[in-house]
């Protein structure tokens, strides 16, 4: 049962590179509908897997679809808890869930959080380094970074005026905190899971 386990997992490693291959090629040419026999074959092989996930239509926007990430969060989860079995000869519910848990952390909630940190440090260096071009970028960073931004100022501020650069020192700070304090949380949890008796 252990090898089996370590076969599929393997099969899934390879499936996943296929998924990878069969994304950049349609990047690559996106209005090719049928064409090259390799895209034709890996279109057959990995669609009817990534289609099971188009009907989330809230991660896709405009030209950009977020769905192929939960096909990828999807398999990755039961990659690694195929590689434990086979490693450990033992399986748990427990363990599979504190996977999930996991893996939707670190795809989904890690990821949100470290992107809009970034976003606002790339906004705060242009609140302090101010160019001819950086106009247009700040106005593209403020359209991403409006709601959060003023969620966070009505919380923490109530309407008071405050400067751009303390309003987004303010977001970093405080960003960092609550992914120190959801990492912390998320770990208490994935240890509880993981221990959990069945």
């Amino acid at each position: 049962m252990r090898e089996l386990a370590r076969m599929l997992s393997v099969l899934l490693s390879i499936y996943n590179m296929l998924i990878i291959i069969r994304i950049i090629m349609q990047w690559l040419n996106p209005t090719q509908t049928t064409g090259s026999g390799l895209s034709d074959m890996l279109a057959r092989i990995t669609d009817p897997y990534l289609n099971l996930f188009k009907g989330m239509t809230f991660l896709r926007r405009g030209v950009l679809d977020f769905t192929p990430l939960v096909a990828f969060m999807v398999i990755g989860i039961v990659q690694r808890i195929l590689q434990s079995f086979a490693y450990s000869g033992q399986f748990s519910v427990g363990y599979a869930l504190a996977t999930i848990v996991q893996s939707l952390w670190w795809s989904v909630g890690s990821l949100v959080l470290g992107l809009f940190a970034v976003l606002v440090g790339i906004r705060l260096y242009f609140a302090y380094r101010k160019t001819q071009n950086s106009i247009q970028y700040i106005s593209m960073l403020d359209a991403w970074l409006r709601r959060p931004l003023d969620t966070l100022h009505a919380t923490f501020f109530r309407g008071r005026e405050v400067s751009d650069r303390f309003l987004l020192w303010t977001a970093l700070v405080i960003t960092a905190l609550i992914y120190s304090v959801c990492a912390f949380l998320i770990n208490l949890l994935v240890n509880w899971l993981a221990s959990l008796p069945f």
